[in-house]
């Protein structure tokens, strides 16, 4: 897809993600023009009443956050949008994505969306991260209730998943 730059600003470009004939070239132009310039944008478009808008800021964040922004998702892990909340578990902890730290303990926040979301893709999500990319001994119980309790398949693969890696790098579960 070859992306035009279309003069629009950061902030014209943020507002187009609301609809379904801008929103991917306004989100490549923003990629490909403003990278880490468009985060003050960005960060206005995840407080945005359309919900689309804040998918997509999420989504944007995956790539180019800082910690101001990461801070700044912390509220949509409660978005009324199940669509949103999962971009907002996948930007604030994906390290793949990202250069440099995650200032914020990402794990009891990833904890509180699989015990608490509504949404098994977004408890699927933050299965997911726990198990591929954090190492700590605080999601070992979480993957061992998941393995025991759930009904949902791929939940409980990606806590197998989890606890198999965990296990194979000699970690366990301080009392077991």
């Amino acid at each position: 897809m070859e992306i035009e730059r279309t003069g629009r600003s950061a902030e014209e470009l943020v507002d187009a993600l609301a609809d379904s004939e801008t929103r991917v070239p306004a989100y490549f132009e923003l990629d490909r023009y403003y990278g880490g310039e468009a985060l003050p944008a960005i960060r206005e478009g995840l407080g945005h009443g359309n919900w689309l808008v804040r998918k997509w800021s999420a989504m944007y964040l995956d790539h180019h956050a800082d910690a101001k922004s990461l801070e700044a998702l912390l509220p949509l892990l409660r978005d009324p949008k199940s669509q949103v909340r999962l971009w907002a578990v996948h930007s604030i902890s994906c390290d793949t994505c990202k250069l440099g730290g995650n200032p914020i303990d990402i794990v009891p926040l990833l904890i509180e969306r699989i015990e608490l979301d509504e949404s098994i893709k977004v408890r699927r999500m933050a299965t997911v991260i726990l198990a591929v990319q954090t190492l700590d001994a605080r999601v070992l119980p979480v993957f061992e209730r998941i393995i025991a309790d759930e009904e949902d398949r791929k939940l409980k693969l990606h806590a197998r998943n989890g606890l198999t890696r965990y296990r194979e790098l000699g970690l366990s579960f301080a009392g077991k």
